[in-house]
């Protein structure tokens, strides 16, 4: 699934040069649905991809595709960066049918530690691709969370893909969340600042 949606598989080593290319692909892949959608035009799409990519040479963490974006046309149209990232939600959820849950219930259920002490090397990917994700519970079930449907369906594949190889038991239910900025940004900081 992460193969059809990014076109290349996942990298074997997680470091932040190695997911440098995911964050492109998850970058060229939301503008290539923003344009098909309406969203953005040819002349507004053409500077964004190569804006991102210096963005991401020079921020540490990298921001979110969709964050960066919205703070470009937010100006454009007189709306706020939240207004352009619920725009480019919507979007997004019906290009992909819906495969990505909108959750507005505040923080996901379970300890923000739980996954990554679980497998630590997800922490680095989750952060990096801005998917704070939880174990509901067992390990059976995962809410990963993100602005953007594409890096949570991206990070998704890749925790139930890391799950799998460390467990024998069955396949883990992973499920992908979007969530309005402020829930998004606190998220964020309770997983990965520390």
């Amino acid at each position: 699934m992460t193969e059809s949606l990014t076109g290349f598989p996942l990298p074997a080593k997680i470091d932040r040069s190695s997911l440098r290319p995911v964050l492109e692909r998850i970058a060229q892949t939301s503008t290539k649905h923003l344009l098909e959608g309406g969203y953005l035009s040819d002349t507004e799409s053409g500077p964004i991809l190569p804006a991102y990519g210096q963005a991401l040479a020079s921020s540490s963490p990298p921001a979110d595709f969709l964050s960066f974006v919205a703070e470009t046309q937010a100006s454009k149209h007189s709306v706020t960066v939240e207004g352009e990232i619920s725009r480019m939600q919507k979007l997004l959820r019906s290009r992909l049918n819906d495969r990505v849950h909108y959750w507005s219930f505040g923080p996901l259920p379970g300890r923000a530690s739980a996954l990554y002490e679980h497998c630590p090397g997800l922490k680095a990917v989750c952060s990096t691709l801005g998917c704070p994700a939880t174990l509901a519970g067992e390990t059976s079930i995962v809410h990963v969370a993100s602005i953007n449907p594409v890096a949570a369906l991206v990070a998704s594949f890749w925790i139930s893909h890391e799950l799998n190889r460390a467990a024998d038991g069955d396949a883990p239910f992973v499920f992908s969340f979007l969530t309005d900025l402020p829930i998004w940004q606190t998220l964020m900081q309770n997983h990965f600042d520390s």
